[in-house]
């Protein structure tokens, strides 16, 4: 597993047919992994022609991919150091805190 700040990576050893199970996997064009919904910093890919990023529909709400081609890709965020992801595929875990007072568990806001 690679983390880079809230994400982490995931790497997934199911071929990608597997992974999609015959749901569509939407391209994600910009290579944004996650959106910085307090700072406008995105986690993203370095170079658009070395990975995707993909959104898979569950029952549970999308699932984010990233397909990593031979070469490896970066991953870069202005806040965190960046990391490299080796070639296969990975899954997109957002991080998770839990409000003691609330009672709830929500994404953390990056």
């Amino acid at each position: 597993m690679i983390r880079q700040g809230d994400v982490l990576f995931i790497p997934v050893c199911d071929p990608w047919e597997t992974v999609t199970k015959g749901r569509e996997a939407k391209l994600q064009a910009r290579g944004i992994i996650q959106e910085g919904e307090v700072t406008g910093h995105h986690h993203r890919l370095e170079v658009l022609e070395n990975a995707e990023v993909f959104e898979i529909e569950n029952w549970q709400g999308p699932e984010k991919y990233v397909r990593v081609g031979e070469n490896g890709v970066s991953i870069v965020h202005e806040e965190h150091h960046t990391v490299t992801l080796p070639p296969g595929n990975y899954k997109v875990h957002i991080a998770r805190e839990y409000d003691y007072l609330g009672q709830f568990v929500r994404q953390v806001r990056d």
